[in-house]
């Protein structure tokens, strides 16, 4: 089997080399960003100069417990959405595992996906071949590998060894799929930052010239799903086969205007308290808020070629190619965009640190950049959003990004907690003042009612995640071990969500201070991340 290499430069494409430069300097000193921070730090400053202000002053006990009682509900819509994907998940691992008919029902069911094709793509920086090697084991297990799975592994020009590592990648591997193409992003492109979105641009492009271009491949044949993914994303078995069976559900309009979203669980053999309880929390707001709410996709995701090809691939002038990729498509395709799941379990890695104070190094500068990616995701939304396909849709889709990335990720736990302290505190020092409905005595009671209904939904959450969730080769939370140590991180949920919060809201202004020349990829460390063993098998 052929594998290819390219090196050459494409700056082709609506959003690619100098293209990008013009688009990314049309909007260098305008960054709407600033809006984005000027509204969570207004809304943050509310207990601090409501209790001040005559008359004003005598609602600020409704208005606070008002707020906290609207983020609860929010907890609540997530929990109950996050509850209905953990059935279905289950529901269809039981199905899968209890009759030996459903596997030949599944085979016979996979005959009619033989015009289907797929691509996964990911790229390589610094991340130890190890890592990469994991994820592509998990790959040669999908359903007919060699004959309908292509990859591609996109690396910088930059990469340390960069030949070596490619001769041993197609060494292993060339055998095993059906085309392997290793692609040298070349750095200096004008209009491009370094990082994952313009590596993966850049292989997608080269990618697919290469296959059209391959007589024996026969490109036009075939209906081509295109999966975006990380160096450290470890598949389900039947990722490709769950895939076919759910794109062949829907008409052909429906599936060029869908992406899919795998739950993905962050697992590594051992973690420190806030790294293990941040996945933690992604995989439910994979499951409560980013699926149903369609947000955006995150980390690894598929979707048609004919619609990664219509969006213009990835945008290698902005760091975050998942968040910004529904938004990016809707508003370039100029039709909606939904994110639809997948029933069944991928591994991602966390981050790793060599020690403890590496490993707080290297968590706070991953919360810092989908901090900085969110805005700049936010800054491209509002620029381009006349072009979006209705006015509904684009407030909508800007409402519940602000909701979750504004407010429930960065502002919801900073105001709930320490707001009620703000409060009491200023009402001892500020002029007498009737309260309106609430008295002090029963704000301070409403207040500990909320700790505690908080903590019930971290409880769910830490029961939905560690134990709920059909995870393989999972032994790190079993056990009295796995169930002990859960339960000390449920305690400890509080107090990360509250350090995260307050590092997303420094990134925040640091985006504002230094606008574009602090939006750069600065990809968390994988050096001494080790996966957990067997976690790609079922």
């Amino acid at each position: 089997m052929p594998s290819s290499f390219s090196s050459t430069s494409s700056l082709d494409g609506p959003d690619s080399g100098i293209n990008a430069a013009k688009l990314e300097a049309a909007n260098r000193y305008v960054r709407w960003n600033l809006l984005f921070l000027l509204t969570i730090f207004t809304f943050l400053l509310f207990p601090i100069w409501m209790p001040l202000i005559p008359y004003v002053n005598q609602a600020t006990n409704v208005v606070i417990i008002i707020t906290i009682g609207l983020f609860q509900l929010i907890w609540l819509i997530a929990t109950i959405c996050a509850i209905r994907r953990t059935l279905a998940i289950n529901n269809r691992n039981k199905l899968k595992t209890t009759k030996a008919q459903d596997v030949e029902s599944a085979d016979a069911t996979a005959n009619d996906y033989s015009t289907i094709r797929h691509i996964v793509a990911m790229t390589l920086y610094k991340e130890p071949m190890s890592v990469l090697q994991t994820t592509l084991d998990s790959l040669v297990q999908q359903k007919d590998a060699k004959s309908r799975l292509s990859v591609i592994v996109g690396m910088e020009c930059r990469t340390p060894d960069k030949e070596a590592k490619r001769n041993e990648i197609c060494a292993k591997y060339e055998s095993k799929f059906l085309r392997l193409i290793v692609t040298f992003h070349p750095s200096g492109i004008p209009g491009e930052i370094s990082g994952k979105c313009s590596n993966m641009n850049y292989a997608c492009r080269q990618g697919l010239q290469i296959l059209r271009q391959d007589v024996d491949y026969n490109y036009e044949k075939y209906e081509h799903i295109f999966t975006n993914c990380d160096c450290d994303a470890v598949f389900d078995p039947e990722y490709t086969l769950e895939l076919e069976t759910e794109y062949s559900k829907l008409d052909f309009a429906d599936r060029h205007s869908s992406i899919w979203q795998s739950i993905i669980i962050y697992k590594r053999d051992s973690m420190p308290f806030f790294v293990d309880i941040t996945g933690v929390l992604r995989t439910f707001f994979f499951m409560g808020v980013l699926i149903p709410w369609n947000i955006n996709p995150m980390s690894h995701y598929s979707l048609s070629v004919k619609l990664l090809e219509e969006g213009a691939f990835t945008h290698p002038a902005y760091q975050m190619e998942d968040i910004i990729a529904l938004i990016r498509y809707t508003i370039i395709t100029q039709r909606e965009i939904r994110i639809r799941p997948l029933n069944l379990i991928s591994i991602n890695g966390p981050t790793s640190g060599a020690n403890y104070a590496d490993e707080i190094r290297e968590w706070a500068l991953q919360v810092r950049r989908w901090t900085i990616g969110a805005g700049e995701v936010f800054h491209y939304f509002i620029v381009k959003t006349y072009r979006m396909p209705g006015l509904y849709l684009s407030i909508s889709w800007a409402t519940r990004f602000f909701i979750y990335y504004g407010l429930v990720l960065c502002a919801s736990a900073i105001f709930s907690v320490i707001s009620p302290f703000i409060v009491q505190l200023i009402n001892m020092v500020a002029a007498e003042h009737d309260r309106l409905f609430i008295s002090d005595s029963l704000f301070s009671t409403i207040r500990f009612i909320f700790l505690g209904t908080q903590y019930a939904f971290l409880l769910i959450v830490t029961v939905l995640v560690r134990w709920s969730l059909p995870v393989p080769g999972d032994n790190y939370n079993k056990g009295l071990r796995g169930i002990t140590r859960g339960l000390l991180h449920w305690i400890l949920m509080l107090p990360t969500i509250l350090a995260y919060s307050f590092v997303e809201l420094y990134s925040f202004f640091e985006l504002a201070f230094r606008g574009k020349d602090v939006c750069k990829h600065n990809a968390a460390s994988k050096n001494n991340l080790v996966l957990v063993k067997g976690a790609g098998n079922s």
